[in-house]
């Protein structure tokens, strides 16, 4: 059983058992964990704190361990962050080869009284004879290590293992494990290897998109990588705001709390909140500490949370690197940099798959332009298991990249001098080659590209102008209810609603137009009735029967009792829209399309399908006329027909549509969207209808795997497919993994904070009659 150090305040045990104890995880902010394998790990924290104290500055949070399956089973876990393993010398012994395989455990470290006795590390290469690189990171005593590093050695996400013991000569074992870095008596030499391994982790973890491109219209569903798309929205969103020392005290406030026990990185927040200036922002960016971690993993993972929180950061960096560049002489041919790190083999796979495709960086890029500088980044991942070690060549063309950059030898940084070039977010370039040395390094050759006839950028085009040129703090509200990120939809509007007065009735009325619909999206459908009634009163007295505002309204009302199920008032509040959209010269051609489907969603909820086709059947062309390409909204318009196909018995040509629908929300919407669950829970069910069961069960558990990433889990739906996924394998006579998915139904919809009274029954119900056949 494992034991999180340091203990958060305030939590209580999740579970315990002799000799060990768990503690609830907090949130991981930095790419990379470190978790210890050893029987004495009790007796070791008190005998040890300066060890505990080093291994805090570079790992926020140590998870321990002392028995060998929970430790394994924690590597096997999929998840993002990188793993360093440190064990002793028996334990790693055991362990190492059931988890070196793991691509995210990166080294491992064996921590030993007598290292030479440990031969058994020789033959893994994860473990580390030296101090090298980056992800789970592993400390296990020889015993256990001896037991765990079989067993989770082959996780990409362990990344290191080091076997801490009594005697290291005595762990010959660790000798086959190539993810066992050190083996070894004392700590110091872990704490030394470790600091290199997390910098170099961070380096390999730079948030990337693969965007398999061309300028011609493709519409394949690699066209689109929707994450890339919205990122650059809410980063160019975030570089128009406004900032003052209050965006800072959020930010410190935030981070005392996710490092409460960590004296040192403490102590780093608290100079950060005295010290920090605009004028320092690289200065931070690249000292190793709390500020870059938190950013890196943000922009890797997408946290939106984070991202806002830290846009001021962003916002400074971005336009220090805009002002040291205005200072310097422009260069007026193109010049090459280098990059070298290592990458998992899956995410190389792709870029070497992608030859004329686009690699865009999401976060700041760091190269050099002295390619010995970055080769020797690149060396420290050579002969990793699970990565690859590049080395990339981008050649830069100023008249194309958009994207400030600036060199950064004359500036003040963490970092020593090595002709540094630093460029801002979203950098994008074109792969033109990729190809291996004769030192087992992978050379990709970069260039810069031109954006301006790109796919993407007229889709991003597209949502940037149904976001709206409003305040920034408004645009993201706007961008955060099309990401179904309502709760911070919601903050960002309290914040706009903090600076409107009654008097600005126009804004006010929009405000609580917004913040009804964020309502209805969270199904509180009371709260949007009442706000959705304040916002159209305000706007029916300004109206000159031109507003645009009062026909979103009454689209909004529409939509509200719709899912009321009160059709004659649904109906009535659409065409009123419609009357308005109609009328207006300057309305969107789109927003017109919508007010068609929506009518047609009316006639859908009566049972009328014929006519909700009809409407439908208006919207189309519409949108094909107006909207570029895989559009989120003409992917809906796409799932409405299918269904109302599917329910007049059309199931085929209705399975068409709802895959149409489908395949454009995965290109254009991220890839734990809940739409595209739910589009997979409809094909699922159509499947299902006409008992075609392997592609029913297909769909399901595609819906699962959506539904279990999306942001804000809805544990009532995804109880539902549990349940459906399991009466099909019932059906194909799977009746293990029928009951499996049966108790996850019941476990799941407990987690619901409405949960549907009859579907526990029914769920229970047909779990207890798999458990009566089992039996």
């Amino acid at each position: 059983m494992g034991v999180i150090l340091p203990k958060p305040r305030g939590q209580r045990n999740c579970a315990n058992k002799k000799n060990s104890i768990k503690y609830c995880e907090g949130k991981i902010v930095q790419n990379f964990v470190l978790i210890w394998l050893d029987t004495g790990i009790t007796e070791m924290q008190k005998d040890c704190p300066y060890t505990i104290s080093e291994l805090n500055k570079i790992y926020n949070s140590i998870t321990l361990y002392t028995d060998l399956d929970d430790c394994r089973k924690f590597i096997e876990k999929p998840r993002d962050e990188q793993i360093f393993l440190i064990v002793s010398g028996k334990l790693g012994e055991k362990l190492v080869p059931l988890v070196h395989k793991y691509a995210r455990l990166d080294s491992i470290y064996v921590f030993c009284g007598q290292p030479d006795a440990h031969k058994w590390t020789q033959q893994w290469k994860k473990i580390k004879l030296v101090p090298r690189d980056e992800q789970i990171f592993l400390i296990v005593s020889g015993k256990l290590g001896e037991k765990l590093v079989p067993l989770v050695h082959k996780y990409a996400r362990l990344d290191s293992i080091y076997v801490f013991c009594g005697q290291p000569d005595a762990h010959k074992w660790t000798q086959q494990w190539k993810k066992i870095k050190l083996v070894v008596n004392q700590i110091e030499p872990i704490c030394e290897a470790l600091v290199i391994d997390a910098a170099q982790c961070e380096e390999d973890l730079t948030p990337t998109s693969i965007l398999p491109l061309n300028e011609s219209s493709s519409q394949s569903l690699e066209q689109i990588n929707a994450s890339f798309m919205y990122s650059q929205l809410i980063n160019e969103i975030l570089l128009q705001m406004n900032y003052n020392t209050r965006e800072i005290d959020v930010l410190v406030d935030f981070c005392r709390q996710i490092y409460k026990e960590n004296e040192a990185q403490l102590n780093i927040i608290n100079e950060f909140r005295i010290h920090y200036q605009k004028e320092t922002s690289i200065w931070w960016y690249t000292r190793e500490c709390f500020a870059y971690r938190m950013l890196n993993r943000s922009l890797r993972t997408f946290d939106i949370n984070i991202i806002s929180m830290m846009g001021f950061f962003l916002k400074d960096i971005h336009n220090q690197i805009k002002d040291i560049n205005s200072k310097i002489s422009k260069r007026t041919g193109p010049f090459v940099v280098y990059r070298g790190q290592g990458m998992l083999n899956e995410e190389f796979e792709t870029i070497r798959n992608s030859i004329g495709g686009l690699l865009a960086f999401n976060s700041f890029l760091s190269t050099s332009e002295d390619m010995n500088v970055a080769m020797k980044f690149a060396q420290k991942s050579a002969g990793r298991e699970g990565k690859a070690s590049v080395l990339f060549e981008i050649e830069v063309d100023p008249a194309l990249t958009l994207t400030p950059y600036a060199s950064l030898d004359n500036v003040i940084t963490c970092q020593p001098k090595e002709k540094e070039i630093l460029f801002s977010m979203d950098t994008v370039f074109r792969i033109y080659e990729v190809k291996e040395d004769n030192d087992h390094i992978w050379k990709i050759k970069l260039k810069s590209v031109s954006d301006k006839d790109l796919a993407i950028t007229r889709l991003t085009e597209q949502i940037r102008s149904e976001i709206g040129e409003g305040s920034p703090i408004d645009r993201l509200g706007r961008l955060m209810i099309k990401l179904d990120e309502f709760e911070k939809a919601e903050a960002f509007y309290q914040i706009l609603a903090e600076s409107t007065t009654t008097d600005d009735k126009k804004k006010y009325a929009w405000i609580r137009n917004q913040f009804g619909y964020i309502r209805y999206k969270q199904g509180r459908y009371k709260d949007a009735l009442s706000l959705y009634q304040e916002a159209m009163q305000i706007q029916e007295k300004l109206n000159d029967g031109r507003n645009l505002d009062l026909a979103t309204t009454y689209n909004n009302m529409g939509l509200l009792y719709t899912e009321l199920n009160d059709t004659s008032k649904a109906l009535s509040y659409h065409e009123k829209a419609l009357s308005i959209r109609e009328r207006d010269c300057d309305v969107s051609l789109a927003d017109l399309a919508s007010t068609y489907n929506n009518i047609g969603l009316v006639y859908d909820q009566r049972n009328d399908f014929s006519a909700a086709l009809s409407h439908y059947g208006k919207a189309l062309p519409i949108y094909k006329k107006c909207l570029p390409v895989n559009h989120p909204w003409e992917a809906t318009l796409y799932y409405n027909i299918g269904l109302a196909e599917v329910l007049l018995g059309k199931h085929m040509v209705g399975l068409e549509n709802l895959q149409k629908a489908r395949n454009i929300r995965k290109i254009s919407l991220p890839s734990n969207h809940p739409s595209i669950a739910s589009v997979c829970n409809s094909i699922g069910d159509t499947y299902q209808e006409i008992r075609d069961y392997p592609n029913a069960l297909k769909f399901y558990e595609e819906a699962l795997d959506v539904g279990s990433r999306v942001s804000h889990v809805n544990y009532s739906n995804l109880a539902l497919t549990y349940y459906r996924a399991s009466k099909i394998l019932d059906n194909l006579k799977q009746l293990d993994k029928a009951l499996e998915y049966a108790e996850l139904a019941v476990k799941t919809v407990d987690k619901s904070c409405t949960p549907n009274d009859t579907d526990k029954v029914r769920f229970k119900e047909h779990l207890e009659q798999l458990q009566t056949r089992q039996s």
